[in-house]
């Protein structure tokens, strides 16, 4: 695997720790703040996913030529 996608997998895991401790949590604006931040660790995670893909295009069409 990857340095990227085991970086994704981190990423994705922190997300879904946050929305477990979101869960839990009574006031709505803490909610809140942590599904934010779980969201934004799963765009990381995306973006992460897509270098590694792009590094693989690039390394193929090299091979190729």
């Amino acid at each position: 695997m990857s340095e990227e996608l085991n970086t994704a997998a981190r990423y994705r895991q922190h997300a879904e720790e946050l929305r477990v401790i979101a869960a839990d949590k009574t006031a709505l604006s803490n909610r809140e703040i942590l599904q934010s931040l779980a969201a934004d660790y799963e765009r990381m995670a995306e973006t992460m996913e897509n270098i590694d893909k792009s590094n693989k295009a690039v390394r193929d069409s090299s091979i190729s030529n």
